[in-house]
């Protein structure tokens, strides 16, 4: 008898198989299907929603009562992690908010113009044919026309080259262009091919994978392309994507292949729009935190998450793009880029190189806010660096109506008193001009900003008890505040926030605001002292400022010194792929920076717990 069954998932048109005892999350992960599951698979998030519209599975879980209304558990609604494939055939749907889509994100940033001088290069030659009185290896014959051309000392030469440079030479008529990656010979190429050499820099985020496609003779970006983090299928956050890693033998390599392939993805998509051959791609250079730079090498990430947190590695390393699947060139390159420590990574530095952080005239600040926050502090003498693990609720996870920024996210929220009305309303606005389906994490600062600016909620995020207001509703006990009304909803239900997002928030903000004050206290540096605060990255481009400082995310000063760069993990790795000048500085810099512990400086506790109310003097 077979231990499987046929699943068909509905609004997706698609069938997938499910062996008996596997958790639905699980079957539909392995088939490809990209389904939210933010806490990893532990039943600890409730956002992998299905509903079994035919079939029968494995008794409710306390997960799931917890997580789903009897409204929603009549109608078939189950969490995909902790429901299980028992028997005979299955239909099943996935609401839209459980599916991971692409959402608006920062795919550029502010990047600072580099000389041209990237470690690929190509050099055309043309010599003599080999003849009775000129019996030079062919290889000789090569390399004395490239050093009348350049300088690069000793070459670097392989048995691959050995093989392909007779035909080389004379597929082109004894012209050739020779492609160098520092000093090592990559390939030989049949006549004039100088004019086609491509890079590409990537930026593997914990939630998105961003590209761009660099032609590196001009050293324009050509194409531009993004897409999720398919491994947030397993976990939203850096501690539970190791946890997953570690757990079995083949999962590593399972991430692996995860993030390859959406590198991969994203290259065909750049070629295919600009029509620029593969072939001609000789390099691709990665930033990303320590974990994500791990998980693509494929390196143990275990020892991250023990301490004393080293990574394997803290130097740029290399590989062939081949040894682990990237499809550029058949002997091309892919270069991960140096980190700071266990949890302060290359995008990290890639933020400080793209905004010139080191060479500020005055004390400035660096902030990369997301599920891992990084913080660096240029205080005029030294570079200090700390990393928060703020978690997933700015990106939803924890919020009962959170999501990303994807079609169909509240992104901005403004509430006040309408007099017309008698009663609070509110302004809203949706990624996508759809209707709405949840809330992102710009929309979550406003909304606790406006909350606590109306009076409506205390320091504590409580809700306050004289207040009286149509939009604050009880269900379960717990007091809500409707943000949009079920009518107006692309869910048919209202759209909340309640006091248990609240404290998920004031949880992700203190880390982030502990952090910043502990580097500040550290060096003796007010706000009031810096001379910019750089923000970074997607969540912080599309944040209100000022909500944010209502919240005691970021610190009290004057707005104007907020600079907002957007990606400049993408940048600063660009700006490494076209210039070697840059490279060595990203090393340089990587021993520089002096890396702060939070977890175990006598600043970091009380400093979070003094950051888990708002800030006086708002209401």
């Amino acid at each position: 008898m077979s231990n499987t069954s046929k699943i068909y998932v509905k609004n997706l048109g698609k069938f997938v198989t499910g062996v008996y005892g596997k958790s639905f999350l699980d079957v539909l992960r392995e088939a490809g299907v990209s389904i939210r599951a933010d806490c990893g698979g532990i039943g600890e998030c409730g956002k992998c929603r299905i509903v079994i519209e035919k079939g029968f599975s494995s008794p409710l879980t306390e997960s799931e009562k917890r997580f789903l209304s009897i409204d929603e558990i009549s109608k078939g609604f189950r969490l995909a992690c902790q429901a299980k494939v028992i028997d005979g055939e299955y239909i099943v749907s996935i609401p839209q908010e459980s599916i991971l889509q692409r959402y608006r994100s920062a795919d550029v940033g502010f990047e600072k113009e580099v000389a041209l001088k990237p470690l690929v290069k190509k050099v055309f030659i043309v010599t003599n044919p080999a003849s009775l009185e000129d019996v030079r290896s062919d290889l000789d014959r090569v390399l004395d026309e490239v050093f009348k051309k350049v300088s690069l000392g000793d070459v670097d030469v392989d048995a691959y080259v050995a093989k392909i440079v007779p035909n080389a030479l004379r597929l082109g008529r004894w012209s050739a262009t020779v492609v160098f990656w520092k000093n090592k010979i990559l390939t030989i190429e049949p006549g004039d091919t100088s004019n086609r050499v491509y890079g590409v820099a990537v930026d593997i985020g914990t939630s998105k994978v961003v590209a761009h496609l660099v032609d590196l003779v001009s050293g324009e970006t050509v194409a531009v392309e993004s897409m999720p983090n398919p491994q947030a299928s397993y976990g939203a956050d850096i501690i539970s994507r190791i946890s997953y890693a570690i757990k079995d033998g083949s999962n590593l390599e399972k991430l692996q292949k995860l993030v390859i392939s959406a590198v991969n993805i994203l290259i065909d998509r750049m070629v295919s729009r600009t029509g620029v051959d593969k072939s001609n791609i000789y390099e691709v250079v990665v930033a990303g935190n320590t974990a994500m730079h791990h998980l693509f090498l494929g390196i143990d990430p275990r020892y991250l998450g023990l301490s004393p947190y080293v990574p394997a590695v803290r130097r740029g390393v290399y590989a062939f793009a081949k040894e682990i699947g990237i499809n550029i060139n058949e002997r091309g390159v892919v270069y991960a880029l140096p980190v700071v420590a266990g949890y302060v990574g290359s995008d990290a530095l890639a933020d400080a190189i793209a905004v010139d952080l080191d060479n500020c005239d005055a004390p400035c600040l660096l902030i990369d806010i997301g599920t891992n926050s990084e913080i660096l502090l240029n205080t005029g003498r030294e570079i200090l660096a700390c990393s928060t693990p703020a978690g997933p609720a700015f990106e939803g996870a924890t919020i009962e109506f959170g999501m990303r920024a994807v079609a169909g996210a509240i992104d901005q929220v403004f509430i006040y008193f309408d007099k017309s009305i008698g009663d609070y309303n509110v302004r809203y606005s949706v990624v996508g001009n759809a209707k709405p389906v949840g809330i992102c994490g710009s929309a979550l600062i406003d909304a606790i900003a406006n909350l606590y600016k109306n009076g409506l909620i205390d320091s504590r995020g409580r809700f306050k008890n004289n207040v009286n207001s149509k939009r604050i509703v009880v269900e379960n006990n717990r007091k809500k505040f409707v943000i949009a009304w079920a009518s107006e909803t692309g869910i048919n239900k209202n759209i909340t926030i309640d006091g248990r997002d609240i404290n998920e928030f004031l949880l992700a903000k203190a880390a982030v605001a502990a952090g910043i004050n502990v580097l500040l206290k550290h060096a003796n540096i007010t706000a009031e002292n810096l001379s910019k605060i750089f923000v970074a990255g997607s969540f912080g481009t599309h944040i209100n400022i000022e909500n944010a400082i209502t919240t005691g995310l970021l610190p009290k000063t004057d707005t104007r010194k907020y600079i907002f760069v957007g990606n400049t993990a993408i940048s600063g790795a660009k700006m490494a792929l076209k210039s070697s000048d840059v490279r060595e500085k990203f090393e340089e810099l990587a021993k520089k920076i002096k890396y702060i512990e939070l977890t175990i400086h006598p600043l970091f506790k009380q400093e979070f717990i003094n950051s888990l109310q708002l800030p006086p003097n708002h209401t």
